[in-house]
C-alpha cells in the first residue's frame, strides 16, 4: 500500500457526501489507532507526494464531540468503562459521536491508551525535563527508581505506561530480581542524604520524623526544606507494609533542631532556639541580615549534646547579624527614609565596599548602586514614599 493512501478522513455525512481526503502522519504522532473510525478534528498542512498518490500532512488531530448526530447511549460511557490500567492519573471524557466512547486523558490533556499496556521501557536515557513534578517509579538503567520531571510525554512519545505507583509493581513487571526489604531500607536512607540534605544556611534545613515506628529508618533526619522528597518517601513506606517488612521500633525524643554544617544539614539535639545570627542562619522572606551596631548576636554556635537536653555554645564576637524588615531606602535602619539615607547612599556609591547594604540601597532593583538610586530615593522623600 502506498504510504499516502494508508489513512483518510471523510465528512460527517459519510461516503458519497464529499471525496475523502488522504492524510499522512509524521513521526511525532503516537497511538494513531486511537483515532481510527472516530469523529475527529484535523489540522492539515502541506501536501505530500508519494509514488501512487498524494496526501496532506497532519499537523494536529483531536477527538471531538461536536457532531451533528450524536448517539443516544443507554449509560454514560465513563461510568461503565473498565478502570484505566495506567499507573498515572487520568480523567475520562464521554463522547457520543459515532458511538459510545470513554476517552481517557492524562494531566497534560494528552489522549492515552488505558488498556494496551506495553512492556517495560528503561527510561534511563530519557530526559523528562528540569521540573519537580513527581512522575512515579520506573525502570532506570536496570533498576526501579523514583523519577521526577515535567510530564510523561517526551518528543511525542508517551512513557506513562512505564511508570508505577510502587516499587513492588515496578519490580514485578520489569525485573526478574525480587525486591527485598533491604532495598527499601537502602532507598529510604538515600532519600534523606546527598542532594536531599545539602544546604547553605541553617534556614535551608528542617528536622523531620523518620518511620521507625514501623521499623523503617531512624527517629529523625535533617533534610533540605525545599528538596525533601515527601511523595517518594511515602511510596517506600507503603512498599514496606506491602512486603510485610518489619524491624525494631524506636522510642524517640522530641523533634530536635537542625543546622547547616559544611554544606550538609545535621541534627542538633539542643531543644532551645539556636541563638546564632542570621549570617549563618538566614532570614525569613522580606527581611535582610544586617550587622547592627550595639545588637550583639553570635556569628557561630554549636550544640553541646553532652547532657540530655543539650546546650548551645556560641562565640562572643557579636558579628552574627540581625534580621530586619526590608524597607528599601532606609539605609541607616532607623525606620525612616530621609536625607541621612541619601548621604549614606552617596557614600556607598563613592566607597562601594558595602555589599551587605546592596539590596536595601538598590532602589531600582538592578543589582547596582548608582545615581539612579539617588534620584529615586530623593523622589521617595519628596512624595513621602
Amino acid at each position: 500500500m502506498d504510504e499516502c493512501s494508508e489513512y483518510f478522513i471523510e465528512p460527517e455525512g459519510g461516503p458519497g457526501q464529499e471525496n475523502p481526503i488522504n492524510i499522512i502522519f509524521n513521526n511525532n504522532f503516537n497511538n494513531i489507532d486511537l483515532y481510527l473510525e472516530r469523529y475527529v478534528v484535523v489540522e492539515i498542512g502541506q501536501e505530500i507526494n508519494c509514488v501512487e498518490c498524494n496526501a496532506f500532512e497532519v499537523e494536529e488531530i483531536n477527538l471531538s464531540d461536536d457532531c451533528l448526530l450524536p448517539v443516544s447511549c443507554l449509560a454514560d460511557p465513563c461510568l461503565v468503562a473498565s478502570p484505566c490500567e495506567l499507573n498515572t492519573p487520568v480523567s475520562c471524557e464521554s463522547v457520543y459521536c459515532g458511538g459510545c466512547y470513554a476517552d481517557f486523558y492524562d494531566l497534560n490533556n494528552n489522549l492515552v491508551d488505558c488498556y494496551n499496556i506495553n512492556d517495560c521501557t528503561d527510561v534511563g536515557n530519557v530526559s523528562f525535563g528540569m521540573c519537580d513534578m513527581y512522575l512515579g517509579i520506573a525502570l532506570v538503567n536496570g533498576q526501579c527508581s523514583h523519577v521526577s520531571g515535567c510530564g510523561w510525554i517526551v518528543d511525542g512519545v508517551d512513557y506513562s505506561n512505564d511508570f508505577y505507583n510502587s516499587f513492588l509493581e515496578c519490580e514485578e513487571n520489569c525485573m526478574e530480581v525480587d525486591y527485598l526489604c533491604e532495598d527499601i531500607e537502602d532507598n529510604y536512607e538515600e532519600l534523606h542524604t546527598g542532594v536531599y540534605s545539602e544546604c547553605e544556611l541553617d534556614n535551608d534545613c528542617v528536622a523531620v520524623w523518620g518511620n521507625c515506628d514501623i521499623g523503617l529508618g531512624g527517629c529523625h533526619y535533617a533534610v533540605n526544606t525545599e528538596e525533601y522528597p515527601f511523595y517518594q518517601i511515602n511510596a517506600l513506606v507503603n512498599d514496606w507494609g506491602t512486603y510485610e517488612c518489619g524491624g525494631g521500633v524506636c522510642d524517640c525524643m522530641g523533634l530536635p533542631n537542625s543546622v547547616c554544617n559544611d554544606g550538609n544539614c545535621n541534627l542538633a539535639y539542643c531543644f532551645d532556639e539556636n541563638p546564632v545570627g542570621c549570617f549563618s542562619a538566614g532570614c525569613p522572606e522580606g527581611y535582610e541580615c544586617i550587622d547592627v551596631p550595639g545588637n550583639c548576636t553570635p556569628s557561630s554556635c554549636f550544640c553541646d549534646e553532652s547532657n540530655w537536653y543539650g546546650n548551645w555554645i556560641c562565640t562572643e564576637d557579636c558579628g552574627g547579624g540581625t534580621c530586619l524588615p526590608i524597607l528599601y531606602g532606609d539605609i541607616n535602619f532607623d525606620s525612616f527614609i530621609n536625607v541621612s539615607d541619601v548621604v549614606l547612599l552617596i557614600n556607598f556609591i563613592l566607597n562601594p565596599d558595602t555589599s551587605e547594604y546592596l539590596e536595601i540601597a538598590d532602589i531600582d532593583g538592578n543589582s547596582e548602586i548608582n545615581i539612579l538610586d539617588v534620584v529615586l530615593l530623593v523622589n521617595m522623600i519628596l512624595t513621602n514614599y
